[in-house]
């Protein structure tokens, strides 16, 4: 099964750590010129890195599949895509009974002004996830959206190592 979790994304967020660590490296003496980045390899290092960041936080195991992101950003930012083995889903679905987490789902899952849900509240979301496979990614996703806040996983990310590209396919490591 493969899941989304949205991990902050590239755009105004992580895409600015990476911004940041260029432009310090080149304090240092680097000659790095921005526009000769290869965004698309250095998002799916960063990605890989982050998930093994999140895998460690929260003892999973998921797979990088890939990054989903949006064609228009004033609708949702990047996502990574998971792959999730049935004993990571038996350790994320414990978190369903969770108080805690029911007070951080089930707004996000209840419409209000403004806001449409596809679903009528969490209870919902579970309910239809028993015989649905997307609705049950849907909620593993948001079980892990949960986890990164607890665990305040984007906390000092500044620190996480990942891999830069240059459109010529060259590498340079950040470390």
């Amino acid at each position: 099964m493969e899941i989304q979790i949205e991990f902050g994304g590239f755009y105004c967020y992580h895409e600015g750590y990476i911004e940041s660590w260029i432009e310090a490296d080149n304090d240092c003496g680097a000659e790095w010129n921005i526009d000769n980045v290869d965004w698309q390899k250095t998002f799916e290092s960063y990605a890989e890195n982050w998930l093994n960041r999140f895998n460690s936080y929260c003892n999973l195991d998921l797979e990088l599949v890939g990054i989903d992101s949006p064609k228009y950003y004033n609708y949702r930012t990047d996502r990574i895509i998971a792959k999730i083995d049935d004993k990571d889903i038996e350790s994320l679905i414990v978190f369903v009974d969770y108080v805690e987490f029911y007070e951080y789902a089930n707004p996000r899952l209840t419409s209000r002004d403004g806001f449409i849900s596809f679903y009528n509240g969490l209870d919902d979301l579970i309910e239809r996830s028993q015989n649905d496979d997307d609705d049950k990614a849907i909620l593993l996703g948001m079980v892990c959206d949960y986890l990164i806040e607890v665990n305040e996983v984007n906390e000092d990310i500044y620190d996480l190592e990942y891999d830069i590209f240059e459109i010529n396919d060259k590498l340079v490591k950040n470390e």
